[in-house]
């Protein structure tokens, strides 16, 4: 009798080791990687390459903020798929100042859930006694990408 006491106390040992293991399995943070970073904007300009790596080191350091990033976890994806900027401008005799804005918009799918985010980042230009020949002046890289974090943290707060 003593040896069946004994059986069942070591089964009841390893049902609750099992149980345990399950519970602290089932409230354990799943764990992301970003996986895919496309450009389907339309930017004849922009060297994608380039953008699509750096968009993959901001997003990866973006969502590690708010969950765990793993080599094997669940696949984030994100999507580059507006870019605007705006240009406004007042000329009176020689002085000139320019404002643009660029605006870029960016989708990020996460467990089949896609989360649209929008960053502003403003660029200005004043002149006086200097002609400015391209109204579409080029995107400063600095602008550029405080726009695309800006647009990153802003489809991440909505996860």
């Amino acid at each position: 009798m003593v040896k069946l006491c004994f059986k069942k106390s070591n089964t009841m040992k390893k049902l609750l080791l099992v149980l345990s293991t399950l519970t602290l399995l089932s409230f354990s943070e799943p764990c992301y990687k970003v996986t895919s970073v496309v450009a389907s904007a339309d930017a004849p300009d922009m060297k994608k390459e380039r953008v699509i790596f750096g968009i993959k080191q901001l997003a990866e350091e973006i969502v590690s903020e708010k969950y765990t990033i793993c080599n094997d976890g669940s696949p984030i994806t994100v999507d580059l798929f507006s870019i605007e900027a705006p240009t406004t401008g007042v000329s009176i005799g020689p002085f000139t100042a320019i404002k643009k804005e660029t605006i870029i918009k960016v989708k990020i799918t996460k467990d089949g859930k896609e989360y649209i985010g929008e960053g502003t980042a403003k660029t200005t230009v004043k002149s006086t006694l200097i002609e400015l020949k391209d109204e579409n002046l080029p995107f400063e890289k600095t602008t550029f990408a405080s726009a695309v974090k800006k647009s990153l943290l802003d489809a991440v707060s909505k996860m």
